[in-house]
């Protein structure tokens, strides 16, 4: 808590991560055809919807500020597990692509 000139206490508005949720949510519409897709594209909306809550509660004032802080952290939670799910996802199409992509090329010829 910070205090202004005029000596009235201000909080900061927590962070509502909606740009890394709408990324996750597009890259996971991208790669929904596998597990870790699926999973991906259910949590980006989770953390899409939290995300939404962080707004909704601070034009609460100070009763939603604990509620948007709580819900800011929720939809960072989210949107880091989402993201290391797409990104294993990306790694293992990849190693599939190196190993079973190339080899029907190679029988082809």
């Amino acid at each position: 808590m910070d205090y202004n000139s005029q000596e009235t206490a201000y909080y900061e508005h927590p962070n509502n991560y909606k740009t890394w949720s709408i990324i996750n949510l597009v890259v996971s519409i991208v790669f929904c055809c596998s597990c870790c897709g699926i999973i991906s594209l259910g949590l980006s909306i989770y953390a899409l919807m939290k995300s939404n809550e962080v707004d909704n509660s601070l034009r609460m004032g100070k009763a939603g500020y604990a509620i948007a802080l709580e819900a800011s952290q929720n939809a960072k939670t989210f949107n880091i597990v989402s993201t290391v799910l797409l990104v294993l996802n990306a790694i293992g199409s990849v190693i599939y692509m190196m190993f079973y992509g190339f080899s029907t090329l190679a029988q082809l010829s």
